[in-house]
């Protein structure tokens, strides 16, 4: 029965192993991911199917997983939290990759029709919030071009499901929901409705600027690659990614020192950079 339900459950082991303050990482943090690794190598349902399985290959990069986790111990134990973070990302890959080539085709593309639908409703309740602020503010204009874009996007998501490739189509709707979330953000921002949100800290405050910071970094990882094609273009969007990377890692900085007041500000120039090269991309978003 557990190669039915593992799917959805591995996710929040990987978030466990994967997450960490992007300001800082503690011993106390590492522990609790070392022992989230602990159980997906050899207690979760994941496990026991590469376990049991006959793919050699799976149980080979189980074995990998393994021999990183262990010398993470090592490193976490030695007090190197750094090397000991990076060799738990590099241990949870690979025991997801183990993990995918254990799992039944059938079950897999089961999984991949349920994201789908999941992530379809997603963004037609994204669409439908950012339609709703576009008629609030009486920006028609921003309205029909996000809505062009986004039709362009579920479009092709749909003829590639109609050819059998899940996988691709789960990647265009991904594109429009961090589309369609990108710009709520700005049309907010526009709005000074950002500034309306209550937060009880400074530190909340901060960590809600990370999450929009991520989203646009999402929205260029997805979308501004394959659009940005002269020379001139490229060098544009490098320089203002740059900027940004340049902005976020101060901000973190700050952060770790809990000086929360000036990583808020530099996240939020992070962020107007990145939508400058989004921009600069040719892909619109409002503001």
């Amino acid at each position: 029965m557990f190669r039915q339900v593992f799917l959805p459950i591995i996710f929040l082991f990987l978030y466990g192993i994967c997450a960490v303050s992007s300001a800082q990482t503690t011993g106390a943090s590492l522990s609790n991911r070392m022992q989230n690794m602990e159980r997906l190598l050899n207690e979760s349902s994941g496990a026991r199917q590469v376990i049991e399985s006959s793919n050699g290959e799976a149980q080979s990069r189980r074995e990998q997983a393994l021999g990183l986790y262990r010398q993470a111990d090592e490193k976490l134990r030695g007090g190197d939290l750094e090397s000991a973070s990076g060799l738990l990302d590099k241990s949870a890959k690979l025991m997801f990759e183990a993990i995918k080539m254990a799992t039944p085709t059938s079950l897999l593309e089961d999984k991949q029709k349920v994201d789908y639908g999941k992530r379809m409703e997603s963004v037609a309740a994204l669409r439908d919030a950012f339609d709703r602020i576009a008629d609030e503010s009486g920006d028609k204009e921003s309205k029909q071009k996000v809505n062009l874009q986004l039709a362009e996007l579920v479009d092709q998501a749909d003829a590639l499901v109609a050819r059998g490739d899940n996988s691709a189509a789960q990647v265009e709707l991904d594109k429009a929901y961090h589309l369609l979330k990108v710009s709520i953000e700005s049309k907010r921002a526009g709005q000074t409705l950002v500034r309306s949100l209550q937060f009880e800290s400074k530190q909340e405050e901060y960590l809600y600027e990370v999450d929009r910071n991520d989203t646009h970094r999402m929205l260029i990882s997805l979308l501004v690659d394959e659009k940005s094609k002269s020379d001139y273009t490229r060098t544009e969007i490098n320089k203002f990614l740059e900027q940004a990377g340049q902005l976020r890692q101060q901000a973190d900085a700050y952060a770790a020192q809990d000086e929360f007041v000036s990583a808020i500000d530099l996240l939020e120039q992070s962020t107007r950079q990145m939508v400058r090269a989004i921009r600069s991309a040719g892909i619109y978003i409002p503001g």
